[in-house]
């Protein structure tokens, strides 16, 4: 059976279609191991006010206040696990912006050596209310009992 031309034209055409929209540079959204960003072995414990809350994909965001060894605040930003992870641990949303400019504890983990300054990763969280939460990764592999807060 032989093909018209027509057909091949329009065969030809999509192709060049599709290879020219391959060739368009698209955002890459890469995604990162916690131990290539994050020092695990300087986990710390941080209190302080929270300042405020990025609920957006792939990480929600925690930002506090802290005061650093000469008594200044410092504003620290938290990553943690996906608004859906911390939804589905029983975390929400306005649990943060009910308790926006109250004191909170955060057990977090600081960027590695040359990274952000004042950037970390958030293991576990308490709020004012008093209720521990889970708000990202438990690298150092701690139970509740061994939190010192």
């Amino acid at each position: 059976m032989r093909v018209k031309p027509p057909v091949v034209k329009l065969v030809v055409l999509v192709a060049v279609f599709v290879l020219f929209g391959a060739a368009v540079p698209t955002p890459a959204f890469a995604h990162h191991g916690f131990g290539v960003e994050f020092d695990k072995s300087k986990c710390m414990d941080l209190k302080g006010t929270l300042t405020g809350i990025d609920w957006e994909n792939p990480h929600a965001y925690i930002h506090m206040d802290v005061k650093d060894a000469s008594g200044k605040a410092v504003s620290w930003s938290l990553e943690t696990i996906t608004p859906l992870g911390l939804k589905r641990s029983g975390t929400t949303r306005q649990d943060f912006l009910t308790n926006m400019g109250k004191p909170i504890v955060v057990r977090a983990c600081p960027t590695k050596a040359g990274g952000t300054e004042y950037r970390g990763a958030a293991e576990f969280l308490k709020l004012p209310d008093g209720l521990l939460r889970i708000v990202g990764q438990n690298v150092e592999g701690l139970t509740p009992e061994q939190l010192h807060f």
